[in-house]
């Protein structure tokens, strides 16, 4: 059985997606993408483009589930609150069209891909061209997006082995 599993990797100015499909627990990576805002356009009117241009995403992709990066709340907690804002507006689009979506951290995606919760984008980006085969990222957007939709099924099935039965 198949799955189409859509990988985000949210920020203000730059999203990252990659859907992948899963085939006997093996990730093949279909597409890659950055939805990208003009960074001289208010806030809302980026808050509008992103939403459109991402509906458009999950309209061609048709994903079953959406993966998430969650955010990294660094030192600037107002770039952190913008990007959270990102994050709901992902969230609300899943739910609008009856996605099931899953958030992980940073550490829980970089921990399932390389073994290494304090790995750095390339190490990400080395793994994924090792376990999907997959070496066409335009960007470290794309990579860590279709780490995410990666990480969750290694975490999905450490889930399923501890509450299996």
């Amino acid at each position: 059985m198949t799955q189409k599993i859509l990988g985000v990797d949210p920020a203000v100015n730059r999203v990252g997606y990659g859907l992948i499909e899963v085939d006997n627990k093996t990730p093949f990576v279909l597409s890659t993408g950055v939805i990208a805002s003009n960074v001289s356009l208010p806030y809302n009117q980026k808050v509008i483009n992103l939403t459109e241009k991402f509906d458009t995403v999950l309209d061609k992709c048709l994903p079953e589930r959406i993966i998430i990066e969650e955010i990294y709340v660094g030192k600037n907690a107002r770039i952190a609150l913008k990007i959270g804002q990102v994050t709901g507006l992902i969230i609300a689009a899943a739910i609008r069209k009856n996605i099931p979506f899953h958030l992980l951290s940073p550490a829980e995606i970089k921990e399932c891909i390389t073994g290494n919760g304090r790995a750095t984008k390339q190490q990400v980006q080395f793994m994924l061209e090792h376990l999907t085969g997959y070496r066409k990222f335009g960007s470290t957007d794309e990579s860590d997006a279709v780490a995410a939709a990666v990480a969750y099924l290694q975490h999905k099935k450490e889930h399923d082995l501890l509450y299996s039965g």
